[in-house]
């Protein structure tokens, strides 16, 4: 407890600077592997929904790098016994010694019926030829480990990790962000990487996904139920005077937001047990809870809140991207209504 103390006494100090990209978001991530965050047989996922959650208090841009940080580890681990190279990169993840870019996004739009993976497979000598884009992707560094989904011409999905300076890796150019600059996120090209056969992770997308989804959702609705409660906490000191006229939008909200907080560390105890359902409308509540908790934050902090290096519009700029994160909100939304279920 006191190494996690530390860990987010150094993430509240940098905040600021995370915020501008002047300081190295990989030293909070080296600094949670030590905490065993990344090892996937030492930390069950309850664990690592409380430290992500206590995490995103201070800084999104931290919490979410952690998330993708874990669930490349978690896809590896999956499949560590394969091949000793998978194994290997687990461990190399895990500990912390390489970054995990999780280029998923496409996987779980496909596996859901929502499009193809934009990226092939080609048989070849010892192993497959991958081409495509990544659209979007995080912890995005040279000496990155990369797993994503590449589809093959006889129908199969493949799931494959490779080095991020393998050759035929692009990594362009990162656009400005609105926030989480720090998280190293951007678009790379795949032109003729070769993956040798002992990193294909997996050759059927579905039954690969449904291992880890449950724990990929559960991480990701972590990271918003946190800013959440940092944002309802700050607002709460400002409800007087003129801020008495949003007492009640704070109290629906934080009911809200308690019964998701709830709801997450009740799933995050047996996640694979959780129905799909509950899963999905954990983080739609993430997606919804989180922008409005910070808007409102920044609304009771008046003109403060609208000056770029207050935390409070950090918190608003941060938590903008959750609705539109894989699986997005009108994603989450379409699923839901596939099951039968009015959000």
């Amino acid at each position: 407890m006191a190494g996690l103390v530390a860990v987010i006494d150094s993430v509240a100090a940098r905040a600021s600077a995370l915020d501008r990209n002047e300081a190295d978001l990989r030293q909070d991530i080296a600094a949670l592997a030590d905490l065993g965050l990344f090892d996937v047989d030492r930390t069950p996922v309850s664990v690592a929904a409380a430290v992500i959650e206590a995490v995103a208090t201070e800084s999104l841009a931290v919490a979410f790098g952690a998330w993708a940080q874990r669930m490349t580890a978690a896809y590896l681990r999956h499949s560590a016994d394969r091949s000793d190279a998978a194994a290997r990169t687990y461990r190399a993840v895990a500990d912390g010694g390489r970054p995990g870019v999780t280029g998923m996004a496409a996987a779980q739009r496909q596996v859901v019926g929502l499009g193809n993976v934009p990226i092939s497979a080609t048989k070849v000598d010892g192993g497959y030829r991958i081409d495509g884009p990544i659209a979007w992707a995080s912890n995005v560094y040279p000496d990155s480990t990369i797993v994503l989904a590449a589809n093959t011409e006889d129908g199969r999905s493949l799931v494959v990790a490779f080095d991020a300076s393998a050759p035929g890796v692009e990594i362009r150019n990162a656009p400005d962000l609105l926030a989480l600059n720090a998280t190293a996120s951007t678009m790379i090209g795949l032109d003729g990487v070769i993956v040798p056969d002992e990193q294909v992770l997996g050759e059927d997308l579905a039954d690969f996904l449904s291992g880890v989804r449950p724990q990929f959702l559960v991480l990701q609705a972590a990271f918003c139920s946190g800013v959440a409660a940092r944002a309802l906490t700050e607002a709460e000191g400002r409800l007087e005077g003129l801020g008495a006229f949003y007492s009640d939008e704070h109290t629906d909200l934080a009911a809200r937001h308690a019964h998701m907080h709830s709801e997450l560390h009740r799933l995050g105890s047996a996640p694979h047990e959780a129905s799909l359902k509950d899963l999905l409308l954990l983080r739609l509540d993430g997606a919804e809870i989180a922008p409005a908790a910070t808007r409102l934050e920044a609304v009771l902090c008046g003109g403060m809140g609208y000056a770029q290096a207050a935390p409070a519009n950090r918190r608003m700029r941060e938590a903008a991207f959750l609705p539109v994160q894989s699986p997005s909100q009108s994603q989450l939304r379409w699923e839901l209504d596939r099951l039968g279920v009015a959000p």
